[in-house]
């Protein structure tokens, strides 16, 4: 997906908000994050959009501190409103990054970024002692299918299951908000201080 395409897709997205005003409907995309932090995507894209996830997809041997930094750096653009799957793990292929969780967790709490658990079987990522870590450091969540198709969206119970045996409580969960209280924690986004 190139920025051209992008704009075609958020307007389409648009429209259907517009049609469907019964329903919240956000325009949201999932970037790269490159070795360095960086991001796929310039900010005045993302800037248009209204939830953006950032999540590692290659350079996923780095070294404990070099992952962190990496995430954190990303945490710290001021258009990310979640990280994907933090280690990219993949279970019984890729053991995924090491990463310090806490350090991570709380990067995301003080910016305002949640961190995802990935609901697909082949990830369950955060992990549930992951989620714990970011519960206890105010970070919030969201779970997500991961789903590549709507056989796909029955997948969101693995996820509820992992956060809660990683001690989640409702409140800690961005899918639990009603549109109002989402709307309003996207607001808030973008008034959180950096670093």
């Amino acid at each position: 997906l190139d920025e051209k395409r992008l704009a075609v897709h958020v307007e389409a997205i648009r429209k259907a908000a517009r049609r469907h005003k019964d329903i919240l409907v956000l325009a949201g995309v999932e970037v790269d994050i490159f070795k360095d932090g960086s991001l796929d995507f310039a900010d005045d894209v993302l800037a248009g959009l209204d939830f953006v996830t950032a999540s590692a997809h290659s350079a996923l041997k780095l070294g404990r501190r070099e992952a962190t930094v990496r995430l954190i750096r990303a945490i710290e653009n001021p258009h990310v409103h979640c990280i994907g799957h933090p280690t990219g793990r993949m279970i019984n292929s890729r053991p995924g990054m090491e990463i310090d969780v806490a350090e991570l967790a709380r990067a995301a709490a003080a910016n305002g970024v949640a961190l995802e658990i990935n609901a697909h079987p082949v990830r369950l990522d955060l992990r549930d002692v992951h989620v714990r870590a970011a519960v206890e450091a105010g970070a919030k969540l969201v779970i997500n299918t991961d789903a590549h198709s709507t056989d796909q969206l029955d997948l969101m119970g693995y996820g509820v299951t992992t956060a809660r045996r990683g001690w989640a409580r409702k409140g800690d969960v961005l899918n639990t908000l009603t549109p109002a209280q989402l709307r309003k924690w996207l607001g808030a986004k973008r008034k959180f201080p950096r670093g």
